[in-house]
């Protein structure tokens, strides 16, 4: 408890945005939901959800306060959860800056995405399983393509079985696609071995971009987006070739990705209608290739389908980058849908995993309802808050270094200068490079929302056109060294520590980043006197 009080010193509250549907509005939940579905009090909300308590589900609310402490003694950094049982929302969380109408970088759930627009090309008889992948693109091939790379299906990358050993990266002046077929590596039989293919996935949807004429989103838009109440402006990145980055650049709300779950969930149908072939669906989200030996976390060793994972259990995931999450067990009826970033944590995969295997050991059918524990959970989930990192929000060293300059050695950072100002709530970062004088603020016993001072990529990878969102906070470890965090919470995800040691007329700087493309010059070890 000592702990919570603490972590909930954030620069914002969030909110439960009716997260148990308490209201008694008499409905029938929505006919997308399986035939386990109990009759219950819900509430309605926007098209292709509906809420209703846990209980009324099998849900107890304690279950999911217990999946909460868990997490968060775990010091796993959530952005947002949605809990589904039998088609009904029972239970949603946001830890702000994140609330239910942002959209979040879903990272490789957009594989998934990717998929059911493959499902639907198919349904529609624009594109067979067997179709050879060269066929599309004569004018990538390498001169003189190796076999593997003719026989290659669209089957093949689904699957994650190309004829690449590694994910081709974007060669300067070159697609993606001809990235793709010209990586220059020893090549393997497809369908052969499981090897995790970004690139195969981005060309699944540049073979559907390029049969259609529009974006892998804009297809799927009238024919299921639409219908399932997707957000009508969910985007997906593109790459320097104009292309969607399909495989990891899809941005939507954790709820338009629970409509997406249920539709998996129940095999492409919704309110009746089977918007994709169930038969594709039933593939896609069933064992297609063992990856026991091409996967890295034991989370992940059950198997793959067509770019959706196979979990124990007859459960199917989509996973993304950094914690974002679409479980779907069907044996239990139950979905749960998370956003994090857990890139520092090597556990923290595996700790949002076993959260929701604690969960369902404690579903049930009939569960009396509890106003009372849903009480506490509702108000529990109005206090949501980023763990702020561990340290003090003084020390004597402060003032006797507050705004003194120091003058930099050469370093891998390029930092010529640094100055420290300490205030009574805040600490701010003051330093020039080779870019200019910049400064960073950070939260004392609270997180500090700013812009990065530097650009990076926004909605085309490789333009430096945006200033990422961040939250910064940090403390004093010891009498003399300060620590704190940054993380972009923003289209891309990571996070900067940085540590600061005073010593006499001296400050050593450390920075380590974990974060892809970006953050990338603020890395290394640096000295000065001041």
């Amino acid at each position: 408890m000592e702990n919570r009080k603490s972590n909930r010193r954030s620069f914002i509250k969030a909110s439960s945005l009716g997260a148990l549907g308490l209201l008694a509005v008499p409905t029938i939940i929505n006919s997308c939901t399986r035939s386990g579905s109990k009759d219950t009090t819900s509430q309605q909300d926007v098209k292709g959800l509906v809420f209703a308590t846990p209980e009324s589900q099998g849900v107890p609310s304690g279950a999911i306060m217990e999946m909460l402490d868990f997490l968060e003694t775990k010091r796993v950094c959530m952005h947002s959860f949605v809990l589904m049982r039998h088609g009904a929302v029972v239970a949603e969380g946001y830890w702000p800056p994140f609330d239910k109408d942002r959209k979040q970088r879903m990272y490789s759930v957009s594989k998934s995405f990717t998929s059911v627009a493959v499902g639907l090309m198919i349904t529609e008889g624009k594109l067979k399983l067997d179709d050879k992948v060269a066929d599309f693109f004569p004018e990538d091939l390498p001169k003189n393509p190796h076999p593997f790379i003719l026989q290659a299906t669209v089957r093949d990358l689904l699957m994650m079985s190309t004829f690449n050993p590694r994910s081709a990266p974007i060669q300067p002046g070159k697609s993606g696609v001809w990235s793709f077929f010209n990586l220059g590596e020893t090549l393997r039989p497809s369908g052969a071995i499981f090897a995790y293919d970004t690139q195969g996935t981005n060309t699944l949807a540049a073979i559907i971009e390029k049969q259609t004429g529009m974006t892998f989103l804009e297809y799927m838009r009238p024919k299921i987006l639409d219908p399932i109440g997707i957000s009508d402006d969910i985007y997906c990145i593109k790459n320097m070739d104009g292309r969607s980055w399909s495989g990891s650049g899809v941005l939507c709300t954790t709820r338009d990705l629970a409509r997406f779950a249920l539709l998996c969930m129940n095999q492409g149908a919704y309110e009746g209608k089977q918007l994709v072939s169930k038969e594709y669906m039933q593939a896609a989200t069933s064992r297609q290739i063992e990856n026991a030996v091409g996967s890295g976390a034991p989370e992940l060793r059950h198997g793959y389908g067509y770019q959706f994972w196979c979990m124990k259990d007859g459960g199917f995931a989509g996973y993304g980058m950094g914690g974002q999450f679409m479980f779907c067990m069907p044996k239990h009826d139950i979905i749960l849908c998370t956003t994090a970033d857990v890139q520092l944590d090597n556990d923290g995969l595996g700790d949002i995993q076993d959260a929701l295997m604690g969960l369902l050991k404690r579903l049930g059918n009939q569960i009396p309802d509890d106003a009372a524990a849903q009480k506490k959970l509702s108000a529990r989930l109005e206090s949501l808050a980023i763990q702020i990192p561990e340290g003090k929000t003084n020390s004597p060293a402060a003032a006797r270094y507050n705004g003194k300059v120091f003058k930099m050695e050469a370093n891998p950072m390029g930092l010529s200068t640094v100055k420290m100002d300490f205030k009574t709530d805040e600490a701010v970062f003051n330093y020039v490079n080779e870019a200019g004088e910049f400064s960073i603020r950070i939260g004392l016993g609270q997180y500090i929302s700013q812009k990065f001072p530097e650009p990076y990529s926004g909605k085309v990878a490789g333009v430096l056109d945006t200033h990422y969102e961040t939250i910064a906070a940090g403390g004093w470890v010891s009498d003399n060294v300060f620590k704190c965090t940054v993380k972009a919470v923003d289209t891309y995800l990571g996070t900067l520590r940085m540590q600061f040691v005073f010593r006499d007329d001296m400050l050593c700087v450390e920075m380590a980043k974990v974060a892809e493309n970006f953050f990338t010059k603020y890395q290394g070890f640096a000295w000065g006197r001041g």
